[in-house]
């Protein structure tokens, strides 16, 4: 990319969560590529607080979809800013990050008569039209297909999945006993982690119904990371299940990696939500934990079964129980998921390999714009 290329990164969301990590990353990719680059985002949000430095920022108070101002204002900004770069002949590319505000985004952009890429970070319906789209990156199979069904041509979608950087999760020599000693769990224990927003849909009421399921005197030691709407309702369900002493709710982690580290396996048993590619399982995967994990949405792209960890049907507890009692029984075979776990995610979604990928989708958005424009 040349320095006249500059990318407007868009991001309504105001909470830490995969699809806002995977914007922090990208940025930073694409700014040790030399690429220019600006992001409109929530004021007072995790990731404006993150990226603060790096990159240009620019901030607004969206307080909902509906929130007229807020949109009037975003465009006068933008409106003024594409004057500006094309006075200098720069070429401007308006990237949209997130589901919240997309709708209006593309508007404004294709008002401004901006190119635009959607990233669709979901295995979910598009429920708006994608006709003020010139691109959409979407992180799997599963979340291009329901692209796909929204009208949009394949030749406009991109597969580029979720990248993670993989040495960050990588063990070091004795994190194991380290980390449990840390926990104050004992060196014997068979330990559960899980980690994601602890909402409905994300299927930690099963997870803790499986767990009360397992013999009392063998029973694991779970380790939950998250916080969200459902955390009290979970905690209470612990109780009520007589598991309370074993399900530990840690509360949100600005670093997994002690609670990923201390842990035997990783479980991720969504029962509805639309996942694309849950940044929480390549974390773990990354540790060279294996998964067992609920057959929704990408996930089985990456939790490949008896390969990288185990698939079991959503909403089932009983299921569950019985990969995880499979995996506490068998070492080896936990010790072979999980190195093949951590390969795969080595080899398919390490962070080096996304800035190239997405840098690939917006030459071809700028050339194709270029060429109607002869």
């Amino acid at each position: 990319m040349s320095e006249e290329f500059i990318v407007i990164h868009t991001e309504w969301g105001r909470h830490w969560s995969g699809g806002t990590q995977q914007v922090a990353l990208l940025l930073e990719g694409l700014a040790q590529r030399g690429v220019n680059n600006y992001l409109v985002c929530q004021e007072g949000s995790m990731l404006a607080e993150r990226i603060k430095g790096k990159v240009p920022l620019k901030t607004f108070d969206l307080r909902g979809e509906g929130d007229l101002r807020t949109w009037w204002n975003f465009f006068r900004w933008l409106k003024v800013f594409r004057e500006r770069q094309s006075a200098l002949d720069h070429i401007l590319l308006v990237h949209v990050h997130s589901r919240r505000g997309a709708l209006p985004t593309l508007f404004i952009a294709r008002k401004l008569n901006l190119p635009t890429v959607l990233h669709w970070r979901v295995a979910a319906p598009v429920r708006f039209p994608l006709k003020f789209v010139d691109a959409v990156i979407a992180v799997s199979d599963a979340a291009a297909q329901q692209v796909l069904k929204g009208g949009l041509p394949a030749e406009k979608v991109t597969v580029v999945r979720s990248c993670i950087d993989t040495k960050f999760f990588e063990p070091t020599d004795g994190a194991r006993e380290q980390m449990r000693e840390h926990l104050e769990i004992k060196s014997d224990e068979f330990v559960i982690a899980a980690a994601g927003r602890l909402v409905k849909g994300k299927g930690y009421d099963v997870l803790l119904r499986a767990l009360s399921q397992l013999p009392p005197s063998n029973r694991p030691v779970l380790l939950l990371a998250g916080d969200g709407s459902e955390r009290q309702q979970l905690e209470n369900l612990s109780t009520e299940l007589g598991i309370s002493e074993r399900a530990r709710f840690l509360g949100f982690q600005t670093d997994v990696r002690p609670i990923l580290w201390a842990a035997d396996v990783f479980i991720h048993v969504p029962t509805n939500f639309p996942e694309g590619t849950p940044n929480a399982i390549l974390e773990a995967m990354a540790s060279g934990l294996p998964v067992i994990a609920s057959k929704v949405g990408g996930i089985p792209e990456v939790v490949r079964d008896n390969e990288t960890g185990l698939i079991v049907p959503p909403n089932d507890q009983e299921a569950l129980a019985g990969a995880i009692k499979k995996l506490q029984q068998d070492k080896p075979l936990r010790e072979q998921l999980g190195k093949r776990a951590q390969a795969w995610v080595q080899e398919h979604h390490d962070a080096r390999q996304l800035p190239e990928r997405v840098l690939k989708v917006y030459n071809q958005v700028i050339a194709a714009k270029s060429a109607l424009k002869e």
